[in-house]
């Protein structure tokens, strides 16, 4: 579908390409930090560009993406705003001190707060994609297709509820986390090449006829 169409899409392509990033940044966090500890801070950059990115590309798709798109993406940005708070705090009380592996009621309350709502926005955002038939409906399903893996197959295993000493390889993790930071750089560059490219191209002149000679 042409990006030129809708009033929304003007302007997305920034959230476009900080879409493509989080993804980016997601899936190599996912599969880095299993070897390398600290590579994890790739999936707190992914999030931290999807609170930016995200309604931007809610944007690019609205009003085609309905209520589940708009709820959607709003409850992306909420969640992934607490995970990168609690993030951030976790950084800094490691640079200052030695945190403990769990942390207190309340930052556990906040910690399942925020993925759960990342979790169940990024689901009906998916649906709301496929609805709108506006950005490819494969990467929306691969989006579906992923984050569900990284929780089920997790939860079946136990990996889920296990804490950083853990001896269950989270393969839902490993695998699930990738394929929805692949789906989401597929999402975030076809707004960021779509809105460019009409952005940049410049609309041919009108055709005139001369006016007949006497």
């Amino acid at each position: 579908m042409d990006a030129t169409t809708g009033p929304g899409r003007a302007g997305t392509d920034k959230a476009g390409l900080a879409v493509f990033i989080a993804g980016l940044a997601i899936a190599i966090g996912a599969l880095g930090s299993n070897a390398v500890d600290w590579l994890w801070v790739g999936i707190l950059l992914g999030f931290a560009l999807l609170v930016y990115g995200l309604p931007g590309v809610h944007a690019y798709q609205a009003p085609a993406d309905g209520a589940a798109g708009r709820w959607g993406a709003l409850l992306v940005r909420f969640g992934c705003a607490i995970v990168v708070a609690l993030g951030l705090f976790y950084l800094a009380w490691e640079a200052i001190g030695d945190p403990p592996e769990e942390g207190g009621g309340v930052i556990d309350a906040l910690w399942m707060i925020g993925f759960f709502g990342f979790a169940i926005g990024i689901v009906l955002f998916a649906i709301g994609t496929i609805k709108a038939k506006v950005l490819p409906t494969a990467a929306a399903a691969l989006m579906l297709v992923g984050i569900v893996a990284a929780i089920a197959i997790d939860m079946a295993t136990g990996a889920f509820s296990e804490d950083d000493a853990g001896t269950t390889t989270a393969w839902g993790f490993l695998i699930g986390v990738p394929l929805f930071g692949a789906a989401l750089a597929w999402i975030g560059y076809t707004v960021w090449k779509g809105n460019t490219a009409t952005t940049t191209t410049a609309a041919p002149p009108p055709i005139t006829t001369p006016p007949p000679t006497a």
